[in-house]
């Protein structure tokens, strides 16, 4: 008679073993155990538990190569930054320990006085000091002086402060010049983001335009995240969306208080007053991919603003080579000087005609250079303009007659573009005055909100006026900007290395229709898109299988169970060779992921991608760009730039979150074969 007991079967009992071997203080015994179930195809979780009991155990150099798998395995969990943080701590290297925590910090772990308590104890402690001082005596004094101190990770003394009452407006328009004047410019549905902090207990915010109320929502607290000491100040967050559209257009005051429940409101604390300018629409056609973009809200609608653009429909972006954000009609090229500088940039305004054959370009040229550009055939109109120098007031000048002069000239054109190649720092205060939409120019600014690109060139050594850069190079590089912008050139890169064998190791071959979903995010969890295991599910029933690619068990459990044991899902939450993740996401049918860099890999490759953008930063710029679609919400905060701190939003993370499965399915099987 003889007996079998099956794999599974076999670990479960081996691993019972280890659990009372670290219950009775064997931890070397334990340590065994645990790796004598990883070996017989455990979970690589429980090398987290082998490198406690090797730790335990006084083998730090086991438990070290223990600790450092599950962190290559799942790099974005603050938990093993965590541990290696206590590791390092109690083998006496205090750099390494204070490092690890801040890493659990930026990971998001989520008891975050527990790692300030860590990080607080190793800083204050004579051990660290003493570290420091010996990798100082060790520095290379040839390298010393190359060195940049700003690169060094702060430590937690740095990154404390001693928080002070404040009110912070950090986004209420965009600094611009219009027919108002300069200021803060605000167009249609926009956002009023900021923080109060104070010691008065307060439970909403108004915001008053020219003295009526327009906005009243509660505040959100949120934690003192770096704070040296306990006090009594609290930090409030609040966006607010607000459609500006039926207000008159032109100056106006702002203020924005919050409603403090004892006391009255104290100005630059609880209350701020700006002057703001409320322009008109953006012309239509131009930017109308910008995630910032919100369409005419229904002002009769019982719906709020935020309902409002949240059952907006999401904003897909189809992948082109270029991301020139209107149209090219008529082109202006600044250039009022001399007859030299004008022969330098014929280069470049040859190759601006290459690229725009169709376009209206005309000159805005001086008198001394426009006989000749008549002759380069390469302007359709000559508007001539009087920009002298003027040798006493070492300076160009035109006064505010010849100002608005010219802006009259320039408005029957209707400019989608201007480009000034004249190289003086007063001379793009011209571009404004154009009325084009987008401005371009290779002078050195002291108006660069005002412009999309700037390029220039200094030289290393000499004065400020020497630059190694021909002028005609530095005017040659502004067209080939445009020409990036028109077309960027991308071009995918197929793998070309045998698929069969990286693809048999997962269960698949390369006749499967599978789907990779990536659903992590190198910089943290908040931009990630939470749908992704309902996404699973309905691309199982259009008869794909999936590579879904989790950060943790607690995905898994969301996922149907037959699905994960039949095969045609593939989870891995490890960390997997190069070569296989190449073959993977190059052999896929379609990959579907946050903003990452699997979703650009993929691209590369020639994969069909479908990415789910979220608003801190314009899909234009870092989508993928060789191909599929980007999905994104149209926010009026799109662009806050939130990569670590969450707390900061005041919408919950709508950007991303408010993509629905319908879209992104919709989108997926459109793009499917």
């Amino acid at each position: 008679m003889s007996a079998t007991i099956s794999a599974g079967k076999w670990r479960s009992e081996v691993q019972k073993m280890a659990d009372r071997a670290r219950d009775g203080g064997d931890y070397l015994a334990a340590a065994e155990l645990y790796e004598k179930v990883i070996s017989l195809g455990g979970p690589l979780s429980l090398s987290m538990a082998a490198g406690h009991m090797r730790k335990e155990a006084k083998d730090f150099v086991a438990a070290e190569r223990h600790y450092q798998s599950v962190r290559d395995a799942n790099p974005d969990d603050p938990e093993i930054y965590m541990q290696l943080g206590h590791f390092y701590k109690t083998v006496g290297r205090y750099g390494d320990a204070q490092r690890h925590y801040m890493l659990a910090l930026q990971k998001h772990y989520p008891n975050f006085d527990e790692v300030r308590h860590e990080l607080r104890a190793i800083h204050e402690s004579d051990e660290l000091s003493r570290e420091q001082e010996r990798r100082n005596s060790l520095e290379d004094a040839g390298f010393k002086g190359l060195v940049s101190e700003r690169l060094f990770p702060r430590r937690l003394d740095q990154l404390q402060r001693d928080y002070h009452e404040t009110f912070i407006i950090s986004r209420l328009g965009n600094h611009r010049k219009t027919s108002s004047g300069k200021g803060r410019v605000i167009r249609g549905v926009d956002a009023v983001r900021g923080h109060i902090i104070t010691s008065m207990l307060c439970d909403s915010i108004d915001i008053f335009l020219d003295d009526d109320l327009i906005y009243s929502a509660p505040l959100q607290v949120v934690p003192l995240r770096w704070e040296k000491k306990p006090s009594n100040l609290r930090k409030y967050v609040f966006n607010a969306w607000i459609d500006f559209s039926d207000f008159p257009v032109g100056k106006h005051e702002i203020v924005l208080c919050a409603n403090p429940l004892q006391g009255e409101p104290r100005e630059g604390i609880e209350w701020q007053r700006e002057k703001i300018i409320l322009a008109a629409r953006l012309s239509k056609g131009y930017d109308e991919q910008s995630p910032a973009l919100i369409p005419p809200l229904d002002p009769e609608s019982s719906l709020s603003v935020v309902e409002q653009v949240n059952r907006l429909p999401s904003l897909v972006r189809k992948v082109t080579p270029g991301s020139f954000p209107g149209k090219l009609d008529t082109i202006a090229i600044i250039r009022p000087d001399q007859l030299g500088d004008m022969v330098i940039t014929l280069p470049a305004v040859r190759r601006i005609r290459e690229l725009a054959p169709k376009s209206r370009i005309v000159g805005l040229l001086s008198p001394a250079n426009a006989d000749l550009a008549a002759t380069l055939g390469v302007f359709d109109d000559i508007v001539v303009i009087r920009f002298p120098d003027d040798k006493y007031q070492d300076r160009r000048v035109m006064d505010k007659r010849a100002q608005e002069a010219f802006a009259a000239q320039c408005k029957p054109y209707n400019f989608d573009l201007a480009i000034d190649f004249l190289y003086s720092e007063h001379a793009n205060k011209l571009l404004p005055l154009t009325g084009a939409s987008v401005t371009m120019t290779v002078a050195r600014s002291d108006q660069i909100e005002d412009l999309e690109v700037v390029f220039d060139g200094r030289s290393p050594s000499g004065g400020l006026s020497l630059s190694p850069l021909a002028h005609t190079a530095r005017a040659r590089a502004l067209s080939e900007a445009l020409a990036l912008w028109l077309d960027n050139n991308a071009r995918p890169l197929p793998r070309t290395k045998p698929n069969a064998e990286p693809l048999a190791r997962y269960g698949l071959s390369e006749n499967d229709r599978y789907v990779v979903l990536h659903t992590g995010s190198s910089f943290a969890q908040f931009l990630r898109w939470p749908h992704y295991p309902e996404l699973t599910v309905r691309l199982l029933k259009e008869g794909y299988k999936v590579v879904y690619m989790g950060s943790d068990e607690q995905q898994k459990a969301r996922l149907p169970a037959e699905a994960l044991e039949d095969g045609r899902i593939v989870y891995l939450d490890r960390k997997i060779p190069f070569d296989d993740l190449d073959a993977l996401l190059s052999c896929a049918t379609l990959m579907i992921g946050n903003d990452s860099g699997p979703k650009h890999w993929a691209s590369l490759r020639g994969t069909r991608v479908v990415s789910l953008h979220p608003g801190r930063d314009d899909l234009r710029e870092w989508g993928q760009v060789f191909g599929g679609v980007v999905l994104a919400r149209r926010v009026p905060c799109a662009g806050c730039g939130i990569r670590y701190d969450e707390t900061e939003c005041g919408q919950d993370f709508a950007c991303i979150r408010q993509i629905t499965i319908e879209e992104v399915l919709r989108e997926a099987l459109a793009l499917s074969p």
